[in-house]
């Protein structure tokens, strides 16, 4: 099984971490058939992947996993839907709750993801609330959702969906809504767990 991490960058295939990075533009070479997931950076080539929309389509019907982070503005894969900005005034409006279990996200606590500091150390989150900045993880929401989609975290006191999963065919698609989601992966945040759990869905386990 081998799991690509698609980014904008000139890369040859290097192994991090357990992903395989990838240069988007690669794509289709890399694509093999012992290929089972790809994580999409935020800041991937949304056009490009539009123009290889029914390659993907193919990809995850067959029985892929995609993982989508950022802001969705081109529909790359059949069933996605555009990010939208959240109207936010203060930490409340962004706060996360988790409406579904999802294996990604297994044994976190959703508090954990809310607010950075700039600490590598853990700190307890009364501290956070005090000297924190809350929304790197999301500050915008996924309306319209596809038919079988399943939300996992909201936003705010509006519950305005930020992670989903939907069906494809034989495979699935999970889409976050904000900063990838490899940053939250930490042992600060007692979150190091996120990207072993990432892997291990993008491999269908």
């Amino acid at each position: 099984m081998t799991v690509l991490k698609a980014v904008m960058a000139p890369r040859e295939g290097v192994l991090v971490d357990g992903f395989h990075e990838i240069d988007v533009y690669d794509l289709r070479s890399a694509c093999g058939p012992e290929v089972t997931g790809i994580y999409f950076t935020g800041d991937v080539d949304q056009e490009f992947l539009l123009d290889n929309r029914d390659e993907l389509d193919d990809f995850v019907a067959r029985g892929g996993r995609v993982l989508i982070n950022g802001h969705v503005q081109r529909i790359f894969l059949s069933g996605l839907t555009r990010w939208r900005k959240l109207d936010f005034r203060n930490p409340s409006d962004l706060a996360l709750t988790r409406v579904n279990e999802h294996p990604v996200w297994a044994g976190i606590d959703p508090k954990s993801l809310l607010y950075n500091t700039g600490r590598r150390e853990p700190v307890p989150f009364a501290e956070l609330e005090r000297i924190g900045v809350a929304g790197f993880y999301g500050r915008g929401c996924y309306l319209d959702l596809p038919e079988g989609a399943r939300v996992v975290h909201t936003l705010g006191r509006t519950h305005a969906p930020i992670d989903y999963e939907y069906p494809l065919g034989a495979g699935s698609v999970l889409v976050h809504g904000g900063n990838d989601l490899l940053q939250f992966a930490g042992e600060h945040r007692g979150t190091a767990h996120l990207r072993i759990q990432i892997l291990e869905w993008l491999e269908g386990r």
